[in-house]
């Protein structure tokens, strides 16, 4: 039963999302104002009935209350002294009574002790008594002002009898009494009046509260029909022209999609040829100056005997410092030369890729560098492996121009996206500023981007650089399909 109650309502939401759909723009907006818009109006009537019963109970009870606590506090200053008021006192209490203007407000009037005993009443017999102390008293006592409520159904209490009788709906306001002088409270004064007046104001102010939210929600609804109804014709008309614009949005997409496959080729053109250029560069380092200074060296050491047996010591120094400036620069050009000529890597996996970028790194610069490979792939494009071998080249030369090869890291790993990082614990630098040497991270950045790669830069000056590159492996071998 439960499976098919399930079903049922599936097939019913179902239908009702068709019906839904099958409606006007305009008719679907009527329905749901209406919902909404009605809803609202029950929220915010029921909220500001809410705070005009509050309103109107509180500041009729609080003009009571100063109304009376200005006649009555003044009459019974003499309970900061003594726990009874005088018999004079109660006369005047019940004279202040007695008055028309109080009279039509207030049924009675009882004076309290603090500890909850009866000091004047209008009828005398509770005089003297005790009673329980309520939570409205208490925030009398605390110097507060309490209103009770209470209507004919209410349970009855014994010190209440009296003006139950005369009014079964009262109001009961407790109201500090205070000293004159300290402001301390010395007594609490309780004032009972007829409810009925106050409830019959309440319901005609509410009436009057949810007569103005309702006319407010029918004005909305007619100048948000307005707006909609306009709307909706101006939409028709859009449609009409959007339908002609997707056709020639589709048209620019198919252009684009050919013009990003010609820049895919461009670029892995652009990479070959610098890596020709590259290469042919180290080549002419190699066969040119290399050559020069090592046939310069070559006469040095012929002219080495001569200065030795007829020179001075200052000839001699001069002699030692030619040559060993002359073989230091003569293994930088090699060592340059060497970094500029890409190995062969079409025959080898992506791991040894890294991992001939860093051991040449450690032979060149005879430093140590911490590896971490794992989870590599075994079959990657050719494009692929020259950018990574050029990215960890790029960074281990960095790390060692710059960080001296301190703390000299390479990290990958990733069969679906390849992650190849290359950390340093280096002077590091502001990233906002230029950085880099050799090929330099601009152009590092251009050669990952350009097979669909990213490179990340984090380094702060003093806390040493963590270069990163991420390769979506999938798009870089769909990217060397298209392009083959």
């Amino acid at each position: 039963m439960h499976k098919r109650a399930l079903v049922s309502a599936s097939r019913a939401f179902a239908a009702l999302q068709q019906w839904w759909g099958s409606l006007a723009l305009r008719t679907q907006f009527t329905l749901a104002a209406a919902v909404v818009l009605l809803g609202g109006m029950i929220a915010i009537g029921l909220w500001v009935a809410d705070r005009v019963v509050r309103a109107v109970t509180f500041n009729t009870a609080a003009a009571l209350a100063l109304y009376m606590e200005s006649s009555v506090a003044p009459l019974i200053q003499e309970l900061q002294a003594s726990e009874q008021l005088t018999e004079a006192t109660q006369q005047r209490l019940d004279e202040l009574l007695r008055q028309p203007a109080i009279g039509e407000h207030i049924l009675s009037i009882r004076i309290w002790r603090l500890d909850g005993t009866v000091v004047y009443s209008r009828w005398k017999e509770l005089i003297g008594k005790g009673f329980p102390i309520s939570d409205s008293f208490r925030l009398a006592a605390e110097g507060k002002l309490a209103i009770d409520i209470t209507g004919p159904g209410a349970a009855e209490e014994e010190e209440d009898a009296h003006e139950r009788a005369l009014a079964p709906d009262l109001i009961e306001i407790y109201t500090p009494v205070r000293e004159t002088n300290t402001r301390r409270v010395i007594a609490v004064a309780e004032f009972y009046a007829a409810a009925q007046k106050l409830r019959s104001d309440v319901r005609d102010e509410v009436a009057s509260s949810w007569l103005i939210v309702a006319h407010v929600t029918l004005y909305m609804m007619a100048a948000l029909w307005g707006i909609v109804a306009r709307g909706s014709r101006t939409i028709d008309e859009q449609r009409a022209q959007l339908r002609e614009r997707i056709g020639e949005l589709q048209s620019l997409l198919r252009q684009n999609e050919d013009l990003r496959v010609r820049l895919q080729r461009s670029n892995a053109t652009v990479a070959d040829a610098n890596e020709q250029f590259l290469r042919r560069i180290g080549a002419d380092l190699h066969d040119g100056p290399a050559q020069l200074l090592s046939y310069t060296l070559l006469r040095l050491h012929k002219l080495a005997p001569l200065i030795e047996a007829a020179g001075t010591e200052k000839e001699r120094r001069e002699l030692l410092f030619i040559r060993e400036s002359l073989g230091d620069t003569l293994q930088e050009v090699r060592n340059i030369s060497e970094g500029l000529a890409l190995p062969e890597l079409g025959s080898i996996s992506l791991r040894e890729v890294i991992e001939l970028a860093i051991s040449s790194h450690e032979r060149v610069t005879s430093t140590l560098v911490a590896r971490q490979l794992q989870d590599l792939p075994e079959d990657t494009p050719q494009s692929l492996k020259i950018c990574v071998y050029r990215f960890v080249q790029e960074g281990l030369t960095n790390a060692f121009r710059h960080a001296d090869g301190r703390g000299q890291a390479v990290s990958a790993r990733g069969i679906q996206v390849l992650e190849v990082s290359v950390s340093d614990d280096g002077q590091g630098f502001a990233t906002g500023g230029p950085a880099g040497t050799g090929l330099g991270l601009a152009g590092l950045r251009a050669r990952i981007e350009a097979i669909g790669g990213r490179l990340e830069v984090c380094s702060t000056p003093g806390l040493g650089t963590h270069l990163a590159a991420s390769f979506d492996l999938g798009k870089v071998r769909h990217a060397e399909v298209v392009i083959g």
